[in-house]
């Protein structure tokens, strides 16, 4: 074959290859678009039903409660631990994330700084509100959780399968960065749907609201807020009382970096708890009475200690 001919042949496969991939992403993007059409949503607001912001519990309580959703998820992801943390007399805000509970391809344009600074903005707000804050966050939301209370006057911090680290299996080859860096110029979207919402219990896996498809751009944004996360200056800056409940099989968020990062911390009072029968979704578990119980448990002894001893100084103070 003379080489005016492999040229012509090597040009047609790549233009082939190009065609295919254009027709694809194409294909792709019209069916997140049809999924996204067909989500349940506030007809008032827009915003898909489980992802609602809510406030709870009485005004005059003794201390506010902020709860942190996780990647891709929403308010729901709770399931009934809020309405149990309001009934023991907490105030109770679960917030949204931005990027969330509207559109996946809301979250292609959402940095790692809006999801820190809304979470450090609200747990601010209730702060000065209230006088005591305590965070609750699951897989993301517990990383965002643990910068804010690392630049944050926190009174306590529960960690529900903290991501700070992702769950590496020898059949995945590459890691998952590895494998983002290889595939974004060609994949801009990969499918999650509910059979990827990791929880144990088969009838949970319908009820947990979960963005069906993924935008590349929110992985490169979920590992960007892993990587600040574990820095050592921000694991020092953490000096409240902090409790971590993990599943022992998590798929999602590996146990052994939210340990490690756990004894990095400063704080002189943290606690650790393994969820033998959950998975990623601990407040939907087998475990999520233990989780219920752990968690108010908890809440309950900082109040007693909050009772006992006027508010700390802001960080901001401490540093002086």
């Amino acid at each position: 074959m003379s080489r005016c001919w492999r040229r012509a042949w090597v040009g047609a496969a790549l233009g082939s290859v190009a065609l295919f991939l254009l027709g694809y992403t194409l294909f792709v993007e019209r069916l997140v678009t049809i999924t996204d059409s067909r989500a349940p949503r506030n007809t008032e607001t827009g915003i898909l039903l489980g992802a609602e912001p809510r406030d709870l519990g009485p005004e005059d309580a003794v201390g506010a409660v902020l709860f942190v959703h996780g990647f891709l998820g929403g308010a729901n992801n709770f399931a009934e631990l809020p309405d149990q943390v309001a009934e023991a007399g907490w105030r109770v805000r679960v917030m949204r994330l931005p990027g969330h509970g509207t559109s996946p391809k809301d979250l292609r344009e959402t940095t790692a700084d809006e999801l820190a600074n809304a979470v450090l903005t609200e747990a601010t707000a209730l702060k000065a509100k209230y006088g005591r804050v305590v965070l609750v966050g699951h897989s993301m939301g517990g990383a965002l959780s643990t910068l804010t209370a690392a630049q944050a006057d926190v009174d306590g911090l529960i960690l529900g399968a903290p991501y700070f680290g992702v769950t590496h299996y020898w059949y995945y080859g590459f890691t998952p960065k590895t494998w983002i860096r290889i595939a974004s110029p060609f994949v801009r979207w990969l499918y999650k749907g509910s059979v990827i919402v990791l929880v144990n219990r088969p009838e949970a896996k319908k009820q947990i609201l979960s963005y069906r498809w993924t935008p590349v751009e929110g992985v490169t944004t979920l590992m960007e807020i892993g990587r600040r996360v574990n820095q050592p200056a921000v694991l020092d800056a953490v000096t409240c009382p902090v409790l971590l409940l993990h599943g022992a099989e998590d798929g999602a968020a590996e146990p052994a970096a939210a340990h490690a990062a756990l004894a990095r911390m400063a704080s002189k009072d943290k606690r650790s708890v393994v969820l033998n029968r959950s998975d990623h979704h601990v407040f939907w578990d087998y475990d999520r009475a233990l989780v219920a119980q752990e968690t108010l448990q908890f809440l309950a002894r900082i109040a007693e200690e909050w009772e006992a001893s006027p508010p700390r100084a802001p960080k901001a103070a401490e540093k002086k």
